[in-house]
């Protein structure tokens, strides 16, 4: 064992080691249904529809999957088990080994709505993986990577559709206006609430207070500018809203511990570190 590593390891952190067994785009023949694949222990398989209209078996009942919808299999599931005769699905089906048993922390269902996108991945998936050039080891983790993050991606975008539609009126005002005023009587009448009531739901559902929130939504776009652009400070705080430099400053100092201009430093050590050597 090198020096320095400890004796136990806790498994639980080490690194999820996956290997690629098989990328195939699957076509479903007309007027039968697939034999769906148990999966064991050690292996995951993915699903992106790319046409059609299929199955699945999810929690004891039979889920309706369509075009850029993407399953998740692991340790247990089965994958499509049912096809519609007269539109039969398509889907790229990728298939991985990995090094221990447990479940990954990625949805069973979720979807990709961009219909280029997913063709253009499909195609992609395909193409790489009989091409022998390629790295079989590589083109495994920007699979993996890829389609997992479009399966979160797809959940962090629908969170706030479970919230009552008048918070998400005003959550939607908040995004885009956020370096507005933006007082609580205005986003109350937009909800159509009483102020008490409208600092109770966002108390209930987002654990923070309309202006907590607002200021997190600027310091979110502070961010955003801190890292892209070389925008004076003064400046950057009064496009995000704030009333000056000096609130805008403590209100960071609160939030990400350190300064703005640490921050910044911080995002753009490439360009402090000096040029690459000739």
């Amino acid at each position: 064992m090198p020096d320095g590593m400890p004796k136990t390891l806790d498994r639980r952190k080490a690194p999820l080691r996956l290997k690629l067994e098989n990328v195939n785009h699957y076509h479903q023949r007309h007027g039968m249904h697939p034999h769906p694949l148990a999966l064991s222990a050690h292996s995951v398989c993915i699903e992106l529809l790319t046409g059609g209209r299929g199955w699945v078996l999810s929690d004891d009942q039979w889920v309706e999957v369509k075009p850029g919808d993407l399953i998740c299999h692991q340790a247990g599931h089965y994958t499509i088990g049912r096809s519609d005769f007269e539109n039969p699905y398509s889907c790229l089906a990728v298939r991985f080994t990995r090094d221990t048993e447990g479940w990954l922390d990625v949805p069973r269902l979720s979807h990709w709505a961009e219909r280029d996108e997913v063709k253009r991945f499909t195609q992609e998936a395909v193409a790489l993986y009989v091409d022998e050039r390629f790295d079989n080891q590589h083109l495994g983790e920007y699979l993996f990577s890829r389609l997992v993050f479009q399966a979160r991606l797809f959940h962090f975008h629908r969170r706030d559709e479970r919230l009552p539609a008048p918070l998400r009126r005003v959550l939607h005002r908040m995004e885009y206006d956020y370096a507005e005023p933006l007082p609580l009587v205005e986003l109350s009448e937009l909800a159509g609430w009483s102020e008490p009531h409208l600092h109770a739901v966002f108390r209930q559902h987002l654990r923070l207070s309309p202006h907590q929130y607002l200021i997190e939504r600027r310091l979110r776009a502070a961010k955003e500018r801190l890292s892209s652009s070389n925008a004076p400070i003064k400046q950057i705080a009064v496009e995000c809203g704030f009333s000056s430099a000096a609130a805008f400053c403590a209100a960071f100092r609160r939030h990400a511990g350190r300064t703005p201009a640490t921050y910044r430093r911080e995002q753009h050590w490439l360009g402090e570190s000096g040029s690459l050597p000739g």
